[in-house]
């Protein structure tokens, strides 16, 4: 936790999205435990719980398209690889896939609008 709360200090921010499954009201366990960094700290930041309800595989290919034109780029993470990755992702709960969905989930954040963003995931509460 002590890397997490350096990032959200040093880089000010504002609003954390969170992916919690128990709960999205601010009573699931993740979100009880940033909730208690954040009153802990200086820093003062929203938080916001989420929990997908698109198909992970439709919110996973949503990443071709900013790759392709080179609209999303990122170090380390070329875009063939991203490639791989993505086609090589069956559902099956065997293949590797929580980057390439944290990513997915960042980019649907923050490039969609809120009636957009609604389809992806549930109602946002910021807390």
């Amino acid at each position: 936790m002590n890397m997490v709360k350096t990032v959200l200090e040093n880089f000010n921010v504002n609003t954390l999205y969170l992916e919690d499954r128990d709960n999205t009201k601010g009573a699931g366990a993740l979100t009880r435990e940033y909730m208690t960094l954040r009153n802990n700290m200086g820093h003062y930041f929203r938080i916001v719980p989420i929990k997908p309800k698109s198909n992970k595989f439709s919110r996973i290919t949503s990443l071709i398209t900013p790759f392709t034109y080179k609209k999303l780029y990122i170090a380390n993470y070329s875009s063939s690889s991203v490639f791989n990755d993505i086609y090589a992702y069956k559902g099956d709960n065997k293949t590797h896939d929580d980057a390439l969905d944290a990513i997915s989930a960042a980019y649907l954040i923050l490039s969609l609008g809120y009636k957009e963003r609604s389809i992806h995931f549930g109602n946002q509460i910021f807390l």
